[in-house]
């Protein structure tokens, strides 16, 4: 039996996660997919409902490659065909006549009362924004009300239209937005475990927005749930890494120091690293990170490479005595740093450098032959001799493939 719409019912109009539109238990825009263009241009129109837009301005913007020879015929026939779609039967007024044609330009006029979910977002928004500094309850209780109106990105099924790339974006910053100033709220309460929840929703919305997956792993980390924290660090950054090619930032970095921190998983030696990271410029240069960080990188690139079949490879500098034993601490610590510095030097932006223990410098060149490695390394060794004095000690130097051929050394 068909739904009868009384004149008092509503019409809602969902653009967020899905388009459609409903009035009663009747949804008007269920034929969406068999007329993709009239409801282009239905969406086009409620989209800048604040203007007059002529009709080439309309076909100009939804479909840029075409030319069309008579833009007021066009727009004539599928508006005539939207005004079919959005007429229903027993409603006093149809939503066609919020669409009004007057002096050669259409706009969007409240005739027939609408309830559109990114307005009662926008206003949950700014309501809650306002309340923060007064009540903060309220504001939360808010905030929470607006975060559930925005279930995905504005109109998804036009994803590929370039006109609706800007309101896209200011929609998904207003969302992102509600979300960290409702992390705040929620900080001032210590209420981890609501924001835990929050963050996990928000990751499902926009997993690439790296300040989500902060604010997570700083909950869990106030929560004591340190081992999930380092998971999610661990989970996160191999998806950034994969994904997007790119390595964790300061932030992340600084949280995985914390977690390693709780689970008691640092090295003494890191201490000596960061002193030695914190007046190196490494900006236009290699990447110096410590033992920890750099074994994560290791199985990443073994995990890239069996994919694509590119080869990176893995360098051990080694210095030892002239008798291949272990040179003593203070000897050690006289010549260490500088071939750090040398290292860092001879290196390309996008190596990656870490201290593997007192001794050892392990050093990922990726993009590179065995020959060209050795080269490198042959480069690293003169001009360390030119500048130092190895003190009675010798350089050892060894090159392996990163994800290991038959024959070749696994790195554990």
């Amino acid at each position: 039996m068909t739904h009868m719409i009384t004149r008092e019912e509503k019409v809602y109009i969902y653009t967020l996660g899905k388009f459609f539109i409903r009035q009663g238990d009747a949804v008007i825009s269920e034929n969406t997919s068999r007329s993709k263009k009239m409801w282009e241009v239905f969406k086009y129109l409620l989209s800048n409902r604040d203007k007059s837009l002529f009709p080439e301005t309309i076909l100009d913007n939804i479909w840029p490659e075409k030319d069309y020879a008579d833009p007021n015929t066009i727009m004539r026939a599928q508006m005539f065909r939207l005004r079919q779609a959005l007429h229903t039967d027993h409603a006093s007024l149809s939503l066609a006549a919020n669409i009004v044609f007057s002096q050669g330009c259409y706009h969007w006029e409240n005739k027939v009362d609408c309830w559109i979910d990114v307005d009662e977002f926008e206003k949950l928004a700014t309501r809650a924004k306002m309340q923060a500094g007064k009540n903060q309850e309220e504001a939360i209780e808010i905030y929470d009300q607006a975060i559930k109106h925005y279930v995905g990105d504005y109109l998804p099924e036009s994803a590929f239209s370039e006109w609706i790339t800007p309101l896209r974006s200011y929609y998904h910053d207003i969302y992102l937005s509600c979300v960290f100033e409702l992390v705040d709220l929620l900080i001032k309460n210590h209420a981890y475990k609501e924001i835990i929840k929050l963050c996990e929703q928000a990751l499902s919305i926009d997993y690439f927005e790296e300040k989500i997956h902060i604010r997570l792993i700083e909950a869990l980390l106030a929560e004591g749930l340190t081992v999930r924290a380092r998971a999610h660090y661990n989970e996160a950054t191999s998806a950034f890494y994969r994904e997007m090619g790119i390595k964790p930032s300061d932030a992340m970095k600084s949280l995985y120091r914390l977690v390693g921190m709780e689970t008691g998983s640092f090295e003494l030696d890191l201490n000596t690293i960061q002193e030695g990271l914190k007046g190196k410029d490494i900006v236009n240069g290699a990447y110096l990170c410590d033992a920890e960080l750099f074994r994560y990188f290791y199985k990443l690139e073994r995990l890239r490479g069996e994919r694509s079949g590119q080869s990176v490879l893995l360098c051990l500098m080694t210095l030892i005595t002239q008798d291949y034993s272990q040179p003593p601490g203070n000897t050690l610590r006289e010549v260490v740093q500088s071939l750090q510095d040398v290292i860092m030097d001879s290196l390309r932006k996008g190596d990656l450098v870490t201290r593997w223990n007192e001794a050892q410098f392990l050093l990922m060149l990726p993009g590179l032959n065995r020959e060209q490695a050795a080269l490198v390394m042959e480069r690293i060794e003169k001009s360390f001799a030119s500048q130092y004095s190895l003190k009675g000690l010798k350089l050892q130097k060894k090159v392996e493939t990163l994800f290991p051929l038959e024959g070749d050394t696994h790195f554990n």
